[in-house]
């Protein structure tokens, strides 16, 4: 069997990463978000239209919302969760360019948006082909039950693709093994160390030799002038 050149191994760690690489960040399209939201805490929960999210660019996260302002039944009712730690549901109704459909559930801490006065973010988590895999809501609070300054939503939205992760310099370190091959069945290698890494060994007892022989020398000469 023919040995695998190294750069043609090298070549093929290329091509496969460009083609990962290219699913994860050349690929772009559009997603559209319906949203619902539930003020009871209830095990079935109520859900009335909220409003919709468009991004126009997966890859740039561009995106315009348009909401619904909370009416003050709405308002009483957040309260009312915020008091008793009950949490504010959204679903959402992802539709992409592909065609594709998918619900996601997901909630926050009612007293959050309460303390935020309703200022929360939407996540929308998507894999490598760009299809959402997952939606979440979120707001940094603090906690509070007063009632908000505003009726209206401020809501920021975030598009997160996966990491691929740094790719290792392989040509070099390829190149690197090659040369030290070639090096050592021409038999040149040379030793870079310097004079004291490889002759270490001889300089150190040769310097305690020293060392010990000037401790004992002067008490030798200070005896024989006493005599």
């Amino acid at each position: 069997m023919p040995r695998m050149h190294p750069y043609f191994v090298f070549a093929l760690v290329c091509i496969s990463g460009s083609l990962v690489r290219g699913s994860e960040l050349e690929y772009d399209g559009w997603l559209q978000l319906r949203l619902w939201h539930a003020f009871n805490d209830d095990p079935v929960p109520v859900f009335t239209e909220r409003g919709n999210i468009t991004v126009s660019s997966v890859r740039s996260g561009a995106s315009v919302v348009g909401q619904n302002g909370l009416l003050p039944p709405q308002i009483g009712a957040l309260k009312n969760l915020a008091e008793h730690d009950g949490k504010y549901k959204l679903k959402a109704l992802a539709r992409t360019s592909s065609g594709s459909e998918v619900v996601f559930l997901t909630s926050v801490p009612a007293c959050y948006l309460l303390g935020s006065d309703l200022e929360d973010i939407i996540t929308i988590w998507l894999d490598s082909t760009a299809e959402p895999i997952a939606v979440s809501i979120s707001s940094s609070g603090p906690c509070a039950l007063n009632n908000p300054f505003t009726n209206m939503w401020t809501t920021n939205v975030m598009v997160r693709y996966p990491d691929g992760g740094p790719i290792p310099d392989t040509a070099t370190y390829i190149q690197k093994l090659e040369r030290e091959r070639e090096a050592r069945e021409r038999g040149d290698t040379k030793d870079n160390r310097s004079f004291l890494a490889k002759y270490w060994m001889y300089i150190v007892p040769f310097l305690i030799f020293l060392l010990l022989s000037s401790a004992t020398n002067p008490e030798a000469g200070g005896s024989a002038q006493r005599q």
